[in-house]
């Protein structure tokens, strides 16, 4: 029985490492190659092993929530039947009528020097529309992403994951339970935390397997950096294979950790 490839994305835009034409590419070589899109429901029946994937699956995911997500990507998933996941820092999502999306004529020019302001991220509007029409599952990435500063505490961790929650349910009506951790950083005294207060699956940025029956709170990613549908293709390859992934896991974690060592 195959891993399920989870893909990390940020942006999609024309100004970034993965363009609207990429992703477009890289989506329609998924559909070409028989691959289907999980719902969150679909993966955590996969992780926790109660009806596994048996067929060719991969999971789609952004961070941070992006006005690109929306104007961009959000239109390209829709016109292909395929789904994602998107996970929110709710302190930063907007009010506001939803923008043009790409087909209607709306566009970014420049989605760096916008990133952190307030324009540079959606709306719960936006988010509405994605969600309800089941284009994208919209997930917790904390209330606050600690304002973007790594090294600083989280206050209240608990009442992090409580907010975004109740702002989620409370601007969209629904909630899959689930939480990508900033930078995927989080230590494991706070997996405790995740089934009182509903979440059922929790993601890192660590690469490797993720086969069925694996639990849901350490879900593995691999980042998409590019536009090259070959490099895609293998990395889809790589992270089927429950052996080849947790071994590629293995060697990237310890070449991670010899880095850190000569930095320190």
């Amino acid at each position: 029985m195959s891993s399920v490839p989870v893909l990390l994305y940020h942006h999609v835009a024309p100004d970034r490492e993965v363009t609207p034409a990429g992703f477009a590419r890289q989506l329609d070589w998924l559909k070409a190659n028989g691959y289907r899109t999980l719902s969150a429901a679909e993966l955590h029946g996969h992780l926790a092993g109660t009806a596994p994937v048996l067929d060719k699956a991969v999971v789609l995911t952004f961070d941070d929530g992006y006005a690109d997500n929306w104007v961009y990507a959000y239109p390209l998933l829709k016109a292909r039947g395929m789904r994602a996941h998107l996970f929110v820092i709710t302190q930063r999502i907007g009010d506001g009528a939803p923008r043009p999306t790409a087909p209607e004529g709306g566009e970014l020019r420049d989605t760096v020097s916008a990133e952190r302001g307030p324009a540079g991220f959606l709306t719960w509007a936006e988010l509405s529309r994605m969600s309800g029409e089941d284009v994208f599952d919209v997930g917790s990435h904390t209330a606050t992403h600690r304002e973007f500063a790594r090294e600083r505490p989280y206050e209240d961790l608990s009442g992090e994951l409580r907010s975004s929650r109740a702002a989620i349910e409370r601007n969209l009506g629904r909630w899959p339970g689930t939480l990508a951790w900033p930078w995927g950083d989080f230590e494991e005294a706070w997996l405790e935390l995740l089934p009182g207060l509903g979440y059922r699956i929790a993601f890192t940025v660590a690469p490797g397997a993720n086969p069925a029956g694996a639990g849901g709170l350490r879900v593995r990613r691999f980042k998409v950096r590019k536009d090259d549908v070959s490099w895609l293709a293998r990395r889809v390859a790589l992270y089927r294979s429950k052996r080849l992934s947790a071994a590629y896991g293995a060697l990237y974690g310890l070449d991670c950790k010899l880095k850190q060592a000569f930095k320190a």
